[in-house]
């Protein structure tokens, strides 16, 4: 697939990918739907790599055994178990904790999983094998994210310079409230994705477009933004987080 990014406005790095087996230590309840779950442990590192604009960034999750209730990780060239990509969503340093926002399902061994995650649950964390820091010096962002890409869409309105200018749509009518991470950001959400490309209009020359969600409706999202050269293609990065009726994570450098 053609990649959108430009290296010009978006640094990639190499990371040396870890392997831990964590234990659930706390669990916030966001909504309905979604929970915060803090993990942590011996195999935690305390210089996990965590990189401010790094808001894709993932690590691979290995549920445990449905049968044995054990986390076995996989052999570094064996064969891999049902693994998931699930955006970093805070590393705390002082507390040596990372912080997962899981969509609550039963689709996966991991939406099951965090289901019944509950203080001292275990789980397996492969990763980050390499990070993507987004521009922080730019005018202003689009962000437009489904459920799935609320972790990465805060992470931005956390960590951007307060000067950027900020814009996101939320697809889906998400139960979920940003909170006091929307510092004062325009927030649109739209139950319809139909609408979507109404809703984003003409894209402003100095816009950042920073996209994630069904994979289809990003495939949607890139078309339109292509027509008429509506953005440039070095301000924009789309990513299919996942597809329906697909089973497991897309990868992540799938462009939507």
């Amino acid at each position: 697939m053609t990649k959108l990014q430009d290296d010009s406005l978006v640094r990639r790095e190499r990371r040396t990918p870890r392997r831990r087996v964590l234990r659930v230590t706390r669990i916030e309840e966001l909504s309905t739907t979604m929970r915060r779950v803090w993990l942590g442990g011996d195999d935690l590192e305390a210089d996990f790599a965590f990189s401010p604009l790094g808001a894709s960034d993932h690590i691979k999750l290995v549920p445990p055994d449905p049968a044995t209730g054990q986390v076995v990780l996989p052999p570094p060239d064996g064969p891999r178990p049902a693994m998931r990509d699930y955006t970093i969503r805070r590393f705390d340093a002082a507390r040596q904790e990372l912080a997962l926002d899981f969509v609550l399902h039963e689709h996966g061994p991991a939406g099951r999983w965090a289901i019944d995650a509950a203080p001292g649950s275990e789980i397996g964390v492969l990763g980050p094998r390499g990070t993507q820091i987004f521009p922080g010096e730019i005018g202003q962002y689009l962000i437009v994210v489904d459920e799935t890409g609320l972790p990465a869409a805060e992470r931005f309105l956390e960590e951007l310079p307060a000067a950027v200018g900020l814009r996101v749509i939320v697809l889906g009518g998400s139960e979920r409230a940003l909170g006091d991470s929307a510092r004062g950001a325009e927030i649109i959400w739209l139950e319809e994705a139909e609408a979507l490309p109404k809703t984003v209009g003409e894209v402003p020359a100095d816009v950042f477009v920073w996209a994630a969600g069904e994979a289809d409706v990003m495939r949607g999202l890139r078309g339109y933004l292509r027509d008429d050269q509506r953005a440039d293609p070095a301000r924009v990065s789309i990513h299919g987080y996942w597809r329906t009726g697909h089973a497991g994570s897309l990868p992540r450098e799938e462009e939507g």
